[in-house]
């Protein structure tokens, strides 16, 4: 499995010692003199590197020496070594994960009279109830399986154990008829050379079941003692039925991660056994009964930063190519992973005191740059960047908070902020603010920036559940939603990394692309099984993301994320906070011009931990940031047509007069600014009049952290 290729543009201002990492990681020699090819030399303000080139589906590079050269504004030419300008080069891709090879392969061959018999039955009626009978093609499966293809239906079920032993062993996964027809002639030829036995015990010892950090679980004695810390012919019918069930997807049905699915796949095999009278009913009540309980994953003694990552590649990749495939067929796996930030991410990781998440993505396409699901991929497989469904608190916020602009309200609209009841049952529902303060009066940019719940659920109130739903559904929010006011608060559950790339549409003009880890995927002999290109589209005018941009930073620069100067990231960012009850979960989503993340900390059971966007979450995030920036300079974010700007009076709301006492600027989608100077106000003597008979009203400018 390969990273993405790092590619460096003319008038680029990556910094001098990330490109020089780069290079490090990626084996180059540094030396003093002139380099040749693997090798290269940095001076200050220049490197000059022997690239050693490469070819992928995504990109090449051809050999040869380059001069990189960066000017007083930190921008890089680029040189090939007869001194001609080059538009970019690339830096090959990193190595991230090893599928194939002895190495990474768990394997344990038994032999034929090792295998118990009910590991036999349970796999023949997973994968082949006419496995003893048929000559290495199942012609009745053949002619259903055509049947329901001329029908327009999908049927699975119909290559046999032979076929799909000859496929692994012989041919690659690419889907064509060619390969069907040679598939078939080898599962005939197989069938008269070696035999039923030798043919289902090959099968047995040569089937992918699953992923024990960077080593491939390869067969069934080695997928024994890996989830169940037994010999095979210590296993029960109902364990032998549930390694049976993993066959079709190692991913889909892991004990240890998905143990439902993993449950409900072993029960479906025992009810097939019992269908074809391999077990009796008494057999087969007392293994739906059993409990499955996988063993605790063992000690790796090589947990890479890129385990949580290249698991994930594999689950999303098993359904389409098959567990064999992945790990059998020389497959070449490139990612959209910089190997870079997937080493910080995991690192910050380390340092947390709690359990942890972190996703980057790349807001221009969706690339997901860096994904971590956990401190340790050694203790704990389970991936709470994709796997874990938590409230999403305040960190929703702003999906409410699109669903107001696009009902008419700006970011002056004055929102009442005051404790409220809500019917509902039990006596109605009240909502907080945090730590009880309230302001009275706040504009949407102030009830967003300081998270103010009461001025939030006024605002939900007004834009109505269907827009807010709609808002969130189109900016990429897959998961259920509640369809009562606390969705406004975040109540309902959500992935971190769907929450994450749901904010895509504000860091990017309005556009969006789901996110991807794979780019594209080749076979052995280098042809193209599948090439991934980004694939966006326009979710909202860029007015409009411009505008939530614009509230986001303030969430920064004076908000519940104020903090993240003092954290080491000065640079222009947005994002929201978001905390749970009895601060179960922590969240922070920001983004900067050119980078977009999400960090979630809290605890695998719920447990109410005290924690905090800004105290726990958001230093995960600057933490990133800070890495991700010698390779992604934070621009200021650009301001597109549509917009404008108004200088108001803060009592009022409407345009700014002489005599307003206090003014403030803000901006609007073209269109909505007030129209009206303020009627509170008036210069001269009917200022003065105005000002010595109205009471100023109290100044609060305590911001709570969320």
């Amino acid at each position: 499995m390969w990273s993405a290729p790092f590619r460096l543009r003319a008038g680029d201002r990556d910094e001098p010692a990330r490109l020089s990492e780069r290079l490090d990681r990626l084996g180059y020699r540094r030396v003093e003199r002139a380099p040749g090819i693997g090798e290269y030399r940095a001076t200050p303000g220049e490197i000059d590197a022997g690239l050693r080139g490469f070819r992928s589906p995504v990109a090449s590079q051809a050999p040869g020496r380059f001069v990189l050269r960066r000017d007083p504004f930190g921008r890089w030419s680029l040189r090939d070594d007869a001194g001609g300008s080059v538009d970019e080069i690339f830096l090959e891709p990193e190595l991230v994960a090893e599928l194939t090879g002895a190495r990474r392969l768990r394997r344990d061959p038994l032999r034929w009279q090792d295998i118990p018999r009910p590991l036999i039955d349970a796999t023949i009626a997973a994968e082949d109830k006419r496995f003893w009978t048929h000559g290495g093609l199942d012609w009745r499966a053949l002619l259903r399986a055509a049947w329901a293809d001329a029908r327009g239906r999908r049927l699975q079920g119909a290559s046999t154990i032979t076929q799909q032993l000859a496929k692994n062993l012989f041919l690659s996964p690419r889907r064509t008829i060619a390969r069907k027809l040679e598939e078939a002639l080898l599962a005939m030829y197989l069938e008269r050379r070696l035999g039923k036995r030798r043919i289902l015990t090959l099968y047995l010892n040569s089937i992918y079941l699953g992923q024990d950090g960077a080593d491939s679980v390869m067969g069934m004695r080695a997928a024994a003692r890996d989830y169940f810390a037994k010999d095979p012919k210590e296993l029960t019918l109902g364990e032998c039925a549930a390694l049976a069930g993993m066959i079709r997807g190692p991913g889909l049905y892991d004990p240890r991660r998905e143990p439902e699915a993993a449950r409900a796949r072993r029960d479906q095999v025992l009810r097939l056994m019992r269908g074809d009278g391999l077990i009796g009913g008494r057999a087969l009540a007392a293994a739906l009964a059993e409990p499955l309980r996988a063993a605790p994953a063992p000690p790796s003694a090589d947990r890479r930063d890129s385990a949580y990552y290249a698991a994930e590649v594999a689950r999303e990749l098993a359904p389409r190519y098959g567990g064999d495939a992945l790990y059998r067929d020389g497959l070449s796996i490139y990612t959209t992973m910089d190997p870079v930030l997937q080493s910080a991410a995991q690192r910050a990781l380390r340092r947390s005191r709690h359990e942890a998440a972190l996703v980057a993505l790349d807001p221009a396409d969706g690339s997901v740059l860096a994904l971590a699901g956990g401190r340790d991929f050694g203790q704990s497989q389970f991936n709470r960047a994709t796997q874990a469904r938590r409230q999403p608190g305040s960190a929703f916020k702003p999906f409410v908070y699109l669903a107001g602009l696009r009902a008419g309200l700006t970011a002056a609209t004055l929102l009442s902020d005051r404790p409220r009841r809500y019917p509902g049952p039990r006596g109605g529902w009240s909502p907080r603010n945090y730590e009880g303060v309230y302001f009275g009066t706040a504009t949407v940019r102030q009830a967003l920036a300081r998270s103010l719940n009461a001025a939030t659920l006024d605002l939900a109130s007004r834009a109505g559940l269907p827009r807010i739903i709609a808002a969130a559904r189109d900016c990429g929010i897959a998961s259920p939603l509640r369809e009562d006011l606390p969705l406004a608060l975040g109540a309902s559950e959500v992935g971190l990394l769907e929450l994450t790339s749901a904010y895509e549409p504000f860091a990017a003009g309005g556009r969006r692309a789901a996110p991807r880890l794979v780019a594209a995927v080749a076979a052995a002999d280098g042809s193209t099984l599948e090439l991934d290109a980004p694939d966006s589209r326009v979710v909202l005018d860029p007015a409009t993301a411009y505008l939530m941009t614009s509230l986001m930073e303030s969430v920064v620069r004076e908000g519940t994320a104020r903090s993240l100067a003092a954290l080491g990231f000065r640079a222009p960012a947005a994002g929201k906070t978001g905390t749970t009850n009895s601060g179960r979960d922590a969240w922070f989503v920001g983004y900067t011009s050119s980078f977009l993340a999400g960090a979630w900390v809290g605890d695998d059971h719920g447990r109410a931990l005290r924690l905090t966007g800004a105290k726990d979450a958001l230093p995960l995030w600057a933490a990133l940031a800070r890495a991700a920036e010698p390779d992604r300079p934070a621009d200021e974010f650009v301001r597109p047509p549509g917009i404008v700007e108004a200088r108001l009076c803060a009592q009022s709301g409407e345009l700014a007069r002489s005599g307003c006492p206090k003014k403030f600027d803000e901006i609007f989608l073209a269109g909505t600014a007030p129209q009206k100077p303020c009627a509170l106000h008036r210069g001269g003597i009917w200022g003065w009049l105005d000002r010595l008979t109205r009471p100023s009203a109290a100044a609060r400018t305590r911001t709570p952290a969320r």
